[in-house]
């Protein structure tokens, strides 16, 4: 158990395999947990607490000691807002660093891990996958993660095929994890592993980026005393837009085809999107490593455009005891105060909590395709 705090109630599970709650000679020892969420690459988390010496044994610094703090450690941290637990980190550690004490300042021990992407990253594979398309691919490497509590949900992409096997054999060279990341991003999907929904349990999500469903509370600025965001700062790389085209030859019939994106297929968070924009907007060759398909060409050039398309950046802080809740990434969230060309739905990219006793505080990065609102309304 960590602490009552700003409302909030923390807990910490440490230990080798299964892992149980700390003990509470190691939480009088907390200091501080920062938590960094992503959608695309792996969530990682640092744990700090002071070291003190042993009063009985000359030399030894128990914290250093405890078994659940040691590489390789499993470590969960859940925090209950009113009766709803929300698992905030389910990972694995993988180093830890000591700093000696130095005038006021005590001595501490940081240990830092990631998500659970870690057992799925540890090992390069070999493998070939005939006749499966990239959503049973994603599918079939994740049943074998089960044991983790990892839990898959593959949403297969409508432009995928399911290569003949007399034709090609998609083939795997690397970690799981670096497989299916890789093959996402071909796709213009994700895959990121999510803590939850119960402790000792993830979701490894395989899919487009989750831009549906009812937004989270609204982020709000410059509206007196409902403001909740500090350092609110709006980006637009509108120039940075750009449709993809050229040609390919299809390696089934021979013929040279062409080659080109189109309307994107994910819901529109903005009512003018960077890329109608014609001044600006860029337009780029069709690269491929590959001999592709007319099919997958075609696939593969949405996915290298649609890579280009979110040129508004949103950054700030929450100060969690004033927004209420918990921002979390790969959702929706509305933002309001900040003029009808920058108000409305945005993705949330990625969140940083940032946790120590008697503050909680929440950096995010949103993002979304370009300016002017598709809601009229923002709900807080």
């Amino acid at each position: 158990m960590l602490d009552q705090l700003l409302g909030a109630h923390f807990n910490l599970m440490i230990g080798q395999g299964l892992p149980r709650p700390a003990p509470a000679a190691v939480m009088e020892q907390f200091a501080s947990a920062e938590i960094a969420a992503s959608d695309r690459e792996r969530s990682g988390f640092e744990l700090v607490f002071e070291a003190g010496r042993s009063g009985t044994v000359a030399g030894v610094f128990p914290i250093m000691t405890e078994p659940g703090l040691q590489a390789g450690s499993r470590v969960v941290i859940t925090a209950t807002i009113g009766i709803r637990p929300h698992v905030l980190m389910d990972g694995i550690i993988e180093q830890a660093e000591f700093t000696p004490a130095e005038a006021d300042s005590p001595a501490t021990l940081k240990v830092r891990g990631k998500d659970m992407g870690f057992v799925m990253d540890r090992e390069e594979v070999e493998a070939q996958h005939p006749a499966q398309g990239p959503g049973e691919i994603a599918m079939l490497v994740l049943a074998k993660y089960a044991q983790y509590g990892i839990l898959p949900t593959v949403i297969p992409p409508t432009t995928a095929e399911r290569p003949n096997p007399i034709d090609r054999v998609p083939m795997q060279r690397a970690t799981d994890f670096a497989y299916l990341t890789e093959l996402a991003a071909a796709h213009d999907a994700i895959f990121t592993l999510i803590p939850g929904p119960a402790p000792l349990t993830s979701t490894a999500y395989w899919g487009p980026q989750p831009r549906i469903g009812l937004p989270q509370p609204a982020i709000t600025t410059d509206m007196g005393p409902e403001t909740n965001v500090s350092g609110l700062n709006i980006e637009n790389a509108e120039a940075e837009a750009a449709s993809v085209s050229g040609q390919v030859q299809d390696r089934q019939s021979g013929q040279t085809i062409p080659v080109q994106s189109v309307v994107p297929l994910r819901p529109p968070l903005a009512a003018r999107p960077a890329l109608a924009n014609a001044s600006t907007a860029r337009r780029n060759l069709f690269q491929t490593n590959g001999a592709p398909t007319a099919a997958q060409a075609m696939g593969e050039a949405q996915a290298q455009s649609d890579a280009s398309l979110d040129t508004v950046t949103v950054t700030g802080d929450l100060d969690t005891s004033v927004y209420g809740g918990i921002l979390k990434p790969r959702g929706l969230v509305g933002l309001r105060g900040a003029g009808f060309a920058h108000d409305g739905l945005y993705y949330v990219q990625s969140v940083i909590q940032k946790i120590s006793r008697g503050t909680w505080t929440q950096s995010f990065t949103l993002n979304r395709e370009g300016v002017g609102t598709t809601t009229p309304v923002v709900l807080p």
